[in-house]
């Protein structure tokens, strides 16, 4: 009876997925992607649509809905009907979005919920290759014998990457001067010619100059090594403060859509990203898998509204 009820427990959640799908077969899943094409969110999100698809049994379409910082496709999902075939893809640094829009169309703890955790881009904080830091710690040191601290690049004020410098520069007592750049080329050749202390930056966005030599990972901003970097110590492991930053990207559903549906999906995203296939175009592509069922999900959404606040109140970020 033991062996029976464990197979049960295993069992009943993959039949009832299979039942809900299967009852949606035919009808288009739309997964809104709400920045233009090309980015982040719509790469990973291509990489597993035709894996999800086949999982649900029935097609997923990959719609684009930019503008607002995210906003206005994101209100779209949130404002849909609650029937499970219209989802949200996004990062889960939306739940900072309270604290720096004085103004949104969508509460994004009230109007959503999560469904399922997928991939991961982590923040590291680079060095050109001819820099004298030769450690996180070393570059620490010197940032506290100067009374204006250090500068860093960023891909924009008030980007993930920007956020998990002031928290570094917060959590370890030294100062930093923040310099935005629009796209990472101009950042690399400041990097290179010395006009940069260090970078900010996405691991995907920096392998192929890490790879090269043109610049040194020192710290990933993360509780863990990345799978795509993993000779690239942790802040705790380099003997700073630990830091959980880096861009979690997720699906979300709009608030009233039935837990059944949202229990199918997220078995079948949960399944497609222990694909080896699927896991290795993402790597790849620059991500870390990160599977999460919806609690999990949106527990960590609750996370950056809780650790992003402070910081985002000390710096008066505001994004309208």
């Amino acid at each position: 009876m033991r062996l029976i009820r464990t197979l049960l427990m295993y069992c009943l959640p993959w039949l009832a997925a299979a039942a809900i799908a299967q009852g949606n077969a035919g009808q288009n899943l739309t997964i809104v992607v709400p920045y233009t094409p090309g980015g982040s969110t719509d790469i990973a999100m291509r990489i597993l649509q035709p894996k999800l698809s086949a999982l649900l049994g029935q097609p997923v379409m990959i719609e684009y809905k930019p503008g607002a910082g995210g906003n206005i496709g994101s209100a779209y999902v949130a404002k849909s009907k609650p029937d499970g075939q219209t989802l949200l893809m996004q990062a889960t640094i939306m739940g900072m979005y309270p604290h720096v829009y004085a103004t949104l169309p969508f509460d994004p703890f009230k109007d959503l919920v999560a469904v399922a955790s997928l991939v991961e881009s982590p923040t590291v904080f680079v060095v050109g290759a001819s820099s004298p830091y030769k450690t996180m710690a070393d570059l620490v040191t010197e940032a506290k014998k100067r009374p204006g601290g250090v500068n860093v690049a960023s891909g924009g004020t008030g980007s993930p990457a920007h956020l998990a410098a002031e928290q570094l520069a917060k959590l370890n007592g030294f100062k930093i001067t923040h310099i935005p750049y629009k796209g990472t080329a101009p950042v690399f050749s400041d990097l290179l010619g010395g006009r940069l202390d260090f970078a900010s930056l996405s691991v995907g966005a920096i392998m192929a100059q890490l790879q090269g030599g043109q610049v040194r990972a020192l710290v990933v901003a993360s509780p863990a090594r990345s799978a795509i970097a993993p000779e690239v110590p942790t802040t705790k492991e380099a003997g700073l403060a630990e830091m959980s930053g880096g861009v979690r990207f997720f699906l979300a559903a709009p608030a009233g859509t039935s837990r059944s549906r949202i229990n199918a999906v997220s078995a079948a995203v949960d399944t497609a990203l222990q694909d080896p296939d699927s896991v290795q175009r993402l790597r790849a592509a620059g991500f870390d898998v990160v599977r999460g069922d919806p609690d999990k999900t949106q527990a960590m959404l609750q996370q950056q509204y809780d650790m992003w606040g402070p910081i985002a109140r000390e710096l008066k970020l505001r994004a309208d």
